[in-house]
């Protein structure tokens, strides 16, 4: 175990050297909603202040959990790195990026929160909302890092498009969520991924986790549930397919 903490360590330490530009991007990502909050506040009222708040959490909530399924790619096969899987297992190799992208990400939306503050009274995130709905998220994007790590592709850059325009077309960053009929928010309210973006959304404009909340929590670790259940049948033979693949691109 001891060798797994130092391993988890020194990756964490190493986030911002190894692909240094693509760990970073996020980060860049963070930094250009918080000045464009800056400037919306001199330009907007509380009300307008709130509502550009709930869009810049949801769409930054998106760029976290696409950016831990797509910076863990380029981990794994970094260097030779899938070779360690032998002694390193891969769900633990997933963590160093996966806990780095996300305290930046929680680091970034307590700011949000704390200059909203500055022009709205009596203004505080609720921290442990934050910190339940962040553990949400990192529980569901595990299973879809596994999956993402067997896409063989020669056009991965648009693929991650793709995919990325879709996660941010399926939860609320572009709409809210009482802006559309309500057979619609009942269709897209069954996507975990928009109940956690949703969830960090409505805790940053102080409408925290409460009793009500329950059977959407119950409905999401049920679905968490049967992704791990796949998850556990899928690990062994992802594995297979990664040297698999490592092989292929030795021989090219």
């Amino acid at each position: 175990m001891n060798y797994k903490v130092r391993y988890l360590w020194r990756q964490f330490l190493d986030q911002t050297g190894y692909f240094s530009k693509h760990n970073l991007t996020p980060l860049l990502f963070y930094a250009i909603g918080l000045v464009f909050l800056l400037v919306a506040m001199t330009f907007m009222g509380p009300e307008g202040i709130i509502r550009y708040l709930y869009t810049v959490v949801g769409l930054m909530g998106a760029v976290w959990l696409f950016s831990m399924v797509v910076l863990n790619r380029n981990a794994t096969f970094y260097k030779d790195s899938v070779v360690k899987v032998s002694y390193v297992p891969l769900y633990f190799r997933m963590l160093p990026t996966v806990i780095f992208q996300t305290f930046i990400f929680v680091m970034f939306t307590v700011l949000y929160s704390a200059f909203t503050a500055l022009v709205v009274d009596d203004w505080l995130i609720d921290i442990f909302s934050l910190l339940y709905y962040t553990v949400l998220g990192v529980i569901l994007i595990i299973p879809f890092i596994l999956l993402f790590l067997t896409v063989e592709t020669p056009n991965l850059g648009k693929v991650n498009v793709a995919v990325f325009t879709v996660l941010v077309l399926v939860v609320p960053v572009l709409y809210l969520p009482e802006s559309i009929p309500d057979v619609f928010e009942n269709i897209l309210s069954l996507n975990p991924f928009y109940y956690v973006v949703n969830g960090l959304q409505s805790n940053a404009v102080q409408l925290a986790w409460n009793i009500d909340r329950l059977p959407h929590d119950i409905l999401f670790f049920s679905q968490a549930a049967f992704l791990y259940l796949w998850m556990l049948g899928f690990y062994s033979k992802m594995k297979f397919n990664l040297y698999q693949y490592r092989k292929k691109r030795q021989d090219a």
